[in-house]
C-alpha cells in the first residue's frame, strides 16, 4: 500500500508566517509608547490625587483651610506650602510631589522634624498649588496643576507635547493633568495657545456656571498659583 507523500512546506507558506510575525511585531512596537505613555499618566494622576487627599487631611485641623491659608505669611512657593504637610506628619515621603517625564524631581531627602528643611527643597516639587483655597471651596476649583511656564493668571504651558524634560511641558497630545478640589485628577486638553478654557472645562455649578464663572470680580482678580521653586 502506498503511502501520502508527506506535504512540505513551501516558500509561500512561509512567506506568510513571516509577514503575520513581522506585522504583530509592527502592531506590538506601535501599541508599547501609548501604553508607557498611559502608565506614566496614571502615575502622575495618582501622585496628584494623593497630594489632594494630603491637603484635606491637613484641612481637617486646620479650620478647613489648606496649608498656605493658614501660613500665608510664611509660603512664598509651591514647595514651602507643601512642606507643612510633612511637618504635621501627613506626609513621610517626596515621591508624590513628582511626576514621569518632569525635570523637578524629588531626591528623598527630608531632613529631620520638626522643620523637614531638606523636603521640597529647589528642583524638587512638579505640581503647583491654587493659592487660598480651603476644602470648602468650589469642588471643581483646579486645585493642583502641573507646573506651568507661569505661576499667574492664567497659566500657560507648552501645548506641543513635545516639550520634552523642562518647565510648562505637556503630554503629547497637548495635554496637561488637572487635579479638582474634591479629588478628582485628568488630563485635560489646553489650547492652542497654551491656556486651559476654564469657562468650559469641569462640572457647572448649581447656578449653572463654571467654577470660575461664579467668582466675584475681586476674586477672579486675586486667582494665581504658588509657583515653584527652580535650581
Amino acid at each position: 500500500m502506498n503511502e501520502r507523500p508527506e506535504r512540505r512546506w513551501g516558500c509561500l507558506q512561509w512567506s506568510i508566517v513571516l509577514a503575520v510575525v513581522l506585522l504583530g511585531g509592527m502592531l506590538i512596537a506601535s501599541f508599547f509608547p501609548m501604553v508607557s505613555r498611559q502608565g506614566r499618566q496614571t502615575e502622575g494622576v495618582n501622585n496628584c490625587r494623593q497630594i489632594i487627599m494630603s491637603l484635606k487631611m491637613y484641612a481637617r485641623n486646620n479650620g478647613s483651610a489648606y496649608p498656605d491659608s493658614v501660613h500665608y505669611e510664611k509660603a512664598a512657593s509651591s514647595n514651602q506650602a507643601f512642606r507643612r504637610l510633612f511637618q504635621e506628619g501627613i506626609v513621610e515621603a517626596e515621591g508624590i510631589f513628582g511626576c514621569s517625564n518632569s525635570v523637578f524631581v524629588p531626591d528623598g531627602k527630608i531632613g529631620n522634624a520638626p522643620g523637614f528643611t531638606k523636603a521640597l527643597t529647589p528642583g524638587e516639587c512638579h505640581w503647583m498649588l491654587l493659592k487660598s483655597q480651603t476644602d470648602t471651596s468650589a469642588g471643581d476649583i483646579p486645585v493642583v496643576v502641573e507646573n506651568a511656564l507661569n505661576a499667574s493668571w492664567p497659566p500657560r504651558w507648552d501645548a506641543s507635547g513635545e516639550s520634552g524634560r523642562k518647565r510648562g511641558r505637556s503630554w503629547p497630545g497637548g495635554k496637561i493633568l488637572i487635579g479638582r478640589n474634591d479629588g478628582s485628577v485628568a488630563a485635560e486638553k489646553l489650547r492652542p495657545d497654551g491656556t486651559v478654557d476654564w469657562h468650559s472645562s469641569g462640572d457647572l455649578g448649581p447656578d449653572g456656571k463654571s467654577w470660575i464663572d461664579s467668582l466675584t470680580p475681586e476674586q477672579g482678580g486675586s486667582l494665581s498659583y504658588w509657583d515653584i521653586e527652580e535650581k
